[in-house]
C-alpha cells in the first residue's frame, strides 16, 4: 500500500511490473511489424491481436504516467500546501531529456553511418527536411515528426516521450491551482474538452500546409489517457474509503475487469472514436487495485519484474534497435524462425536497457534526487 502523506516516500506496489509487461507487449508488436517490413513470411502483424497490443500498451504507459505523477503531486501538495513547479520541471528534465537527446544524436547522425543498421526506404531519407526535423525534435515535438514525415529508424517511438512531456507542461499547474473539492470537476472538464478537441481535429481540420503539422500534433495527444490515470489517483488519494472505491476493490469487480480486458485483447476489440478512452478507463481501474488494494487478486511484485520495470525507459528507447539486429542475424542464418529472432530481441533489449540505466541514466537520477520532494519508490 502507499505510504502516508507524512512520509518522504510514496510507494505503490506492482507498478514496475506493469511497466515491464507494457514494454514486453510493445516489443512483440514491433517484432511482427519489422518482420513484415523485412519480408518474413511468418509475420503476424496484420492479426487483430498483434495490431492492437502495441497501441493499447502505449495507452497503459500513458495512464500509468498520469496516475503516478498526479499521486506524487497530490501528496506534495498535502505536505507543503503547494507544488514546487521549478523542482518538478527539474525532475522531469533530469529523468527524460538526457536519454531523449542521446537517442536523437545516435539515430540522426551515428546509426545511419552503420550499413548493418540501414532499413530500406527509411534510412536513406533521414536527411530530407532535416532542419525542420531537428527543430521539432529539439522542441520536444517528436510526435509531430512521426506524424508528418517518414519514420526515422530507431527514433520513431520517441513520439510517446513528447506526448508525456506535453502533459507535464501544464498538469502540475492544474494540481497546484485547483482546490481539492473542485479537482475532480476540473479533471472531468479537461477530459471532455480534450476528447472534443481531438474528435473535431480528426473530422474537420485540413491536411495541407502547416495545418498538417497542427493536426498531427493534436491527433497524437493522449491527454485523455493521462487524465483518466490522474482521476484514478484522485480517487485513491481523496476517496479511498468511499463506496465506489470499495466496489472497485471488490473481488468480483476485479475478476470482471480482468476478464473484460483479456476478452477485448483476445478478440482484437477496437472501438472507433473511443478506443483509447475505454482501454484507459480499464487500465485506471486495474492500477487502482494493483497500487492500493490490500486484497488485490493479482500481484506483480517480484525482484525480476521490479528491476526490469526500473530499466524500462532504456528498454523502450532501444528496443527497435535490438529488433533490427535480431532479425538481421536471423536472416544471416537463412531462417525466419521465431526461436532465433525473439530470444535475441529480448536479450539485446534487456542488455541495452541495463547498460542505459546503470551507466547513463543513473548519474542523472542521483542529481534528480536532490530536487525530489516526495520520493517515488520503496522506503
Amino acid at each position: 500500500m502507499a505510504s502516508n502523506t507524512n512520509s518522504n516516500s510514496l510507494f505503490f506496489p506492482n507498478l514496475n511490473g506493469v511497466r515491464f509487461i507494457a514494454a514486453f507487449l510493445i516489443v512483440i508488436h514491433h517484432v511482427e511489424q519489422f518482420k513484415e517490413k523485412f519480408g518474413f513470411q511468418n509475420h503476424l502483424f496484420y492479426t487483430r491481436f498483434i495490431k492492437l497490443i502495441g497501441p493499447v500498451s502505449v495507452f497503459l504507459f500513458f495512464v500509468l504516467s498520469g496516475f503516478l505523477i498526479t499521486a506524487l503531486l497530490l501528496v506534495e501538495k498535502d505536505r507543503t500546501d503547494t507544488v514546487n513547479i521549478p523542482r518538478f520541471y527539474m525532475r522531469r528534465i533530469l529523468r527524460i531529456w538526457p536519454l531523449y537527446y542521446l537517442t536523437l544524436i545516435l539515430c540522426l547522425f551515428i546509426f545511419p553511418q552503420i550499413p548493418f543498421l540501414n532499413i530500406a526506404g527509411e534510412t536513406e531519407v533521414i536527411g530530407d527536411n532535416l532542419t525542420i526535423k531537428l527543430i521539432l525534435y529539439t522542441l520536444i515535438l517528436p510526435n509531430v515528426v512521426t506524424g508528418v514525415f517518414t519514420h526515422i529508424p530507431y527514433l520513431s517511438q520517441n513520439w510517446t516521450i513528447g506526448v508525456e512531456e506535453q502533459f507535464y507542461y501544464f498538469w502540475p499547474w492544474v494540481i497546484r491551482q485547483t482546490k481539492a473539492k473542485k479537482l475532480l470537476f476540473i479533471m472531468s472538464i479537461l477530459l471532455g474538452l480534450f476528447y472534443i478537441l481531438r474528435s473535431l481535429t480528426v473530422i474537420y481540420m485540413p491536411e495541407n500546409g502547416w495545418w498538417l503539422y497542427l493536426k498531427e500534433f493534436i491527433k497524437s495527444l493522449r491527454l485523455t489517457c493521462m487524465i483518466l490515470g490522474a482521476i484514478g489517483a484522485y480517487f485513491i488519494h481523496f476517496e479511498i474509503d468511499s463506496k465506489i472505491v470499495k466496489f472497485i476493490f471488490s473481488k468480483g469487480f476485479q475478476i470482471a475487469i480482468y476478464l473484460l480486458l483479456v476478452s477485448m485483447l483476445a478478440f482484437g476489440v477496437y472501438l472507433r472514436g473511443i478506443n483509447q478512452e475505454v482501454y484507459s478507463l480499464i487500465f485506471t481501474l486495474i492500477l487502482m487495485n494493483l497500487s492500493k488494494n490490500p486484497q488485490t487478486i493479482l500481484s506483480l511484485e517480484n525482484p525480476v519484474f521490479d528491476y526490469l520495470g526500473k530499466i524500462t525507459y532504456g528498454f523502450y528507447m532501444y528496443h527497435t534497435l535490438a529488433i533490427v539486429i535480431a532479425l538481421k542475424i536471423t536472416l544471416m542464418f537463412q531462417s525466419n524462425s521465431n526461436w532465433i529472432s525473439y530470444p535475441i530481441t529480448y536479450i539485446l533489449t534487456i542488455i541495452f536497457g541495463w547498460l542505459s540505466y546503470e551507466y547513463f541514466e543513473k548519474p542523472f537520477l542521483k542529481i534528480k534526487a536532490k530536487f525530489t520532494t516526495v520520493k517515488s519508490g520503496k522506503e
